[in-house]
């Protein structure tokens, strides 16, 4: 049985998933253009400015309600200007607001932190990049 309150994130690559628990009933609009896009295959970057975060690139265009928070490990949230989903895995260094729509499930913080790492030595550490793809689809 699906349920449409959880995402797994999946990098085939690496062996890793986890899985973020969408808040609703925080910021429904960006969860319903998320869940329109559903399945989502795109690669993952790592922020170099903000702290320990990864990004996809996404086809999503917003223009409705948002909620803009504090970032937080765990967070999920909706670059807009951007078009990424990023997660934050660890270390905040920058204080912007960010616009939230989910958070890891708490056992999975060890394998997005684990992703957060290789994303960063595989994209930015390296002289020589190398793509980390990601899948996103609904949790089973």
């Amino acid at each position: 049985m699906s349920s449409p309150e959880t995402l797994e994130f999946h990098a085939p690559g690496t062996g890793l998933s986890f899985r973020a628990k969408l808040l609703v009933d925080d910021n429904p609009d960006v969860v319903q253009q998320v869940l329109s896009q559903l399945p989502l295959q795109s690669v993952l970057g790592h922020v170099v400015v903000s702290g320990e975060a990864i990004w996809m690139p996404t086809r999503i265009v917003h223009l409705g309600r948002s909620n803009m928070v504090q970032r937080s490990p765990g967070a999920v949230y909706l670059y807009a200007p951007g078009q990424t989903i990023c997660m934050t895995y660890g270390r905040i260094t920058e204080s912007a607001h960010v616009n939230k729509f989910g958070q890891i499930v708490e056992e999975d913080m060890p394998a997005l932190r684990q992703l957060g790492e290789l994303v960063w030595e595989q994209t930015i550490a390296q002289p020589r990049r190398n793509v980390v793809e990601i899948n996103v689809r609904r949790a089973a």
